[in-house]
């Protein structure tokens, strides 16, 4: 059986037109996914036989080299094959690489718009060494590379170009179950590394951004499951470790847990999580902080990441790595359950969390009670980037051990009007509410700003509010507040389409002014920032700005004023796909009527197609800052040194089967007029082998050291070691 819909659509490239028709057909059976289009079935599908529209190096013209596109379906999943034509097959630059790691060779990918609301899209790319990346894109909320889905792909090169093959299950997509028939939004991008040409089928705007409003319509998906698959992921783990300063040297340690998907709908998904463990995580690379706040640390646990995008709230109102944090004496805190909702219905989007960490004890004394912590976002769309949000936060600790029953609450509303094509309005209000009777008072947020957004040229500006008593830090992230934040922001992009040097030039200019209503001014200052792009990928930019005076109000007992000055910083970078990548960057700033300077290079040789080393080296310091010595309770002049070092590497024995070592090397000194000096030394390296046995299913083991500063003279103190191993089993139901 096949199905065949048309869809023309006009495509101006350059002087000429072209139609194009994307269509899918229905089988009853499906193709053999070995990377190689040669199945009869695939003679069912309508082909698209197209140039691709270059957006980089020459901006809407064709691709030099055309593609052949084939989809098909049946009540499993959607097929796709590709066909990349190439009069220079030998030129190929080939690599294996982890799944979802950014590409640097050739490559194909598919978008779709499940709900053709030009709002959300799924991507899936596939390089020539059938390495697998996916994720989700969003108006609200952004990039998600976190998102990860079960698919199946296989490529094959030949002397006339590469091919690939995909198969992608409805169970891993979210859509609408109203309509007998849909209609998807779709588009594709591909790529030549020799040719320097990345490019779309329906054409993206000269920058490279992807605008799902601009998709084509794919056609001809007739009756699909309303899929409501269940998922376990079943682990077991182990650890030994190595404690010198416990009793027992060697500490056993065993766990197992379970994970759990289930489909309550094509739209609705529910995750589930008994006893998780992250033990696989690498450990956070150590920074320089000079801040009065705490690191901003990324997420890396697996429960959190899926469907991130859709707990992204106002003011930072959730911070998933408050949950499950480390204790004072640190041990992991750990998290006992948790259940995860997100989907879509009724034309909203939403995400809803609940999650319960137990307590920690320490020689009999409670350093963490047993918490609740809950988080949730419902949005309205209502056409390209337009939309309303309702977001709301729960934190709950029991009294126990005569500490008192505490809690948090925070809530906020979001809202984006997109007008005129290229305008957008957004403005947002929140709140919180605490246990602690202090912050009853002076507890909310607000902000607004306005953006203007075409391919050439960025205009935006607005302003924010956060009272002095607005704290969500319970389940949150929250940093300075009592003032009032403006700024303004402008870009310009230019292409230049007939240089055989220079792909783009861009510039910004930006400027802030922050102050306390009726107060002192907390940061002013203008910053231009440049840079030029060249047709080889190589890339330099520059910033200048100045900083004027402003009022540090948590520096000291009552605050204090520094004066502003100039800053400068430069970078620049090298083509990502040679055998030897790397990158320079450094700058100068005034620092507390002292100085800032940091410089650092990172570099990435590809000995091989199967084997990568990284290293990363960064240098910043500090002279003449007038600080305030907490110590001494006295104002002084401090100097700071951090350095580090940072060495990876990658070994992929097939592309399911790798061996990666991270490690890193730092040094942080302070050092006071006084001589109230003081210096750190951490080390820490981590060996992982990781197995996928089978789609969805992994086997860990990890060897890992860990060197925490020596308390008295702050060298490397005696070192940790841990022995990690897990397997997690992937059982669809």
């Amino acid at each position: 059986m096949k199905t065949a819909c048309t869809l023309s659509i006009l495509i101006i490239t350059g002087i000429s037109f072209s139609q194009i028709s994307v269509q899918a057909a229905r089988v009853n059976e499906f193709p053999v996914i070995d990377g190689i289009p040669d199945d009869e079935i695939w003679n069912l599908a309508i082909p698209v036989q197209e140039n691709f529209i270059q957006h980089r190096p020459d901006c809407g013209k064709p691709m030099t080299e055309k593609t052949e596109i084939r989809l098909l379906y049946d009540d499993e999943c959607l097929y796709c094959s590709f066909i990349m034509h190439d009069s220079h097959p030998e030129e190929f630059t080939r690599r294996v690489a982890p799944r979802d790691n950014d590409f640097s060779t050739e490559w194909i990918g598919i978008w779709l718009d499940t709900y053709n609301d030009d709002n959300n899209a799924y991507f899936f790319f596939i390089s020539i060494d059938n390495v697998q990346q996916d994720g989700r894109l969003c108006e609200v909320g952004g990039w998600d590379l976190n998102w990860d889905g079960v698919w199946a792909s296989a490529t094959a090169s030949s002397d006339s170009g590469w091919t690939a093959e995909l198969s992608i299950p409805f169970s891993a997509l979210r859509y609408s179950e109203d309509e007998e028939e849909q209609v998807w939004g779709v588009n594709f991008k591909r790529t030549i590394t020799r040719t320097n040409e990345s490019a779309f089928l329906f054409r993206m705007a000269d920058n490279g951004y992807v605008r799902i409003e601009d998709f084509g319509d794919l056609y001809g998906l007739n009756t699909l499951p309303a899929t409501r698959q269940i998922e376990l992921r079943p682990y077991g783990a182990g650890r030994v470790q190595y404690l010198p300063d416990a009793s027992e040297e060697w500490e056993p340690w065993v766990n197992a847990g379970i994970d759990a998907r289930i489909g309550l709908s094509s739209e609705l998904l529910l995750d589930l999580t008994v006893n998780p463990d992250f033990g696989q995580i690498e450990a956070d690379p150590d920074e320089a902080n000079l801040s009065h706040w705490e690191s901003y640390l990324p997420e890396k646990r697996p429960f959190f990441l899926e469907g991130s995008d859709l707990f992204s709230m106002p003011f930072s109102l959730f911070y998933s790595r408050r949950i499950g944090s480390v204790a004072p004496d640190g041990k992991i805190i750990p998290i006992l359950g948790g259940v995860k909702l997100t989907g879509s219905f009724n034309g909203f989007r939403a995400g809803f969390l609940d999650a319960y960490t137990g307590g920690i004890k320490h020689n009999g004394t409670t350093l963490v009670r047993p918490t609740n912590y809950a988080a949730g976002r419902i949005v309205r769309e209502f056409g390209t980037g337009t939309y309303i949000g309702f977001s709301g936060t729960s934190t709950d600790i029991p009294d126990q051990d005569g500490a008192l029953y505490s809690y948090g609450r925070s809530g906020a509303v979001d809202a984006q009007l997109s007008f005129l094509e290229n305008h957008k309005i957004n403005s947002a209000v929140a709140g919180t509410w605490n246990s602690d009777e202090n912050r009853w008072n002076d507890n909310y947020a607000c902000r607004t700003f306005y953006e203007y957004s075409d391919e050439r040229f960025d205009l935006s500006g607005g302003i924010s509010f956060r009272e002095e008593n607005f704290d969500a830090n319970m389940i949150g992230y929250t940093s300075s507040t009592g003032d009032v934040n403006t700024w303004i922001y402008s870009g310009l992009y230019h292409p230049y389409a007939d240089s055989e040097v220079l792909q783009h030039w861009w510039g910004k200019l930006n400027a802030w002014y922050d102050r306390v209503p009726g107060g002192p001014v907390t940061g002013r200052g203008i910053r231009f920032n440049n840079g030029v792009v060249f047709r080889n990928r190589y890339n330099v930019r520059c910033a200048l700005g100045y900083n004027g005076s402003r009022t540090d109000r948590y520096e000291g007992p009552d605050g204090t004023s520094y004066n502003g000055g100039l800053s400068f910083s430069f970078s620049c970078s090298s083509d990502s796909r040679k055998q030897l990548h790397g990158s320079l960057w450094g700058g100068v700033n005034p620092y507390c009527e002292g100085t800032s300077n940091y410089a650092g290079t990172w570099f990435n040789y590809k000995p091989s197609p199967t084997i990568s080393i990284e290293a990363d080296l960064g240098w910043s310091r500090t002279r003449d800052a007038r600080k305030y010595n907490w110590n001494l309770e006295e104002w002084s002049h401090r100097n700071t040194d951090w350095r580090s070092l940072q060495l990876s590497g990658n070994w992929m024995l097939s592309n399911y089967f790798s061996l990666r070592l991270t490690s890193q090397m730092s040094r942080f000194c302070t050092e006071w007029e006084e001589e109230d000096s003081s210096r750190d030394y951490r080390h820490w390296m981590n060996v992982l082998l990781s197995w996928q046995f089978r789609p969805g299913s992994m086997f860990f083991f990890m060897v890992g050291e860990n060197a925490d500063p020596d308390l008295q003279t702050g060298d490397f103190g005696e070192p940790e070691f841990t022995i990690f191993t897990k397997l997690t089993w992937f059982l669809p139901v």
